[in-house]
C-alpha cells in the first residue's frame, strides 16, 4: 500500500503510532501490563510481543542519546518516513500531547532511521520469501531493471 501511495502522492495518515500506548515504553517484559495501561485489560493489538519489545528497547537507546521520550523518538521516526502526512495521537492527558508534540524537535540521525526501518520491518509473506531464495538477481535485473531485488 505504501509504495502505491508514494508512487501516486497520496498522503497517508496514521492511526495509532503508538500502538496504543506499547510504544510509549511504558509496557516493558518485566512489566508487560504497564501500571494499568489501555492495553492492561484490553489487549487487541495482534503482534509479536518480543519483536516489539526489541523495537521498545531500541526506542529507549535512541530516546536516551536525544534526551527525549520512547513516544517522541517513535513519532519521530515515523513523521519522517515519505508518505507521511499526518498522525493521529492518542493522548488522553495534556502531559502527554506535549510529550508527543515534542516529536517535532528531535531530528534523528541517517543510521538511527535505518536501526528502526530494520527493527520493524515485517517478514515477506508467500511466495515472496520463496521467489527472495530462488531467483536469480541478475535475470531478474535483466527482465525489470527497475526492479529492486534485495
Amino acid at each position: 500500500m505504501v509504495p502505491f501511495l508514494e508512487d501516486a502522492g497520496i498522503g497517508m495518515m496514521v492511526w495509532s503510532p503508538l500502538a496504543g500506548g506499547f510504544l510509549t515504553g511504558k509496557y516493558t517484559r518485566e512489566n508487560p501490563q504497564g501500571d494499568g495501561g489501555r492495553l492492561t485489560g484490553f489487549d487487541f493489538l495482534p503482534y509479536d510481543r518480543e519483536k516489539g519489545y526489541a523495537v521498545v528497547d531500541k526506542l529507549r537507546e535512541i530516546a536516551k542519546a536525544h534526551n527525549a521520550s520512547p513516544a517522541q523518538i517513535a513519532l519521530a521516526w515515523l513523521l519522517r518516513k515519505p508518505g507521511v502526512a499526518s498522525v493521529l495521537i492518542g493522548a488522553n492527558k495534556i502531559a502527554q500531547l506535549d510529550d508527543n508534540l515534542g516529536a517535532m524537535n528531535v531530528q534523528l540521525s541517517d543510521e538511527q532511521m535505518k536501526q528502526l526501518d530494520e527493527l520493524t520491518t515485517p517478514a515477506p509473506l508467500y511466495p515472496h520469501w520463496f521467489t527472495a531464495r530462488v531467483q536469480d538477481p541478475a535475470v531478474t535485473a535483466g527482465l525489470f531493471p527497475q526492479t529492486v531485488i534485495g
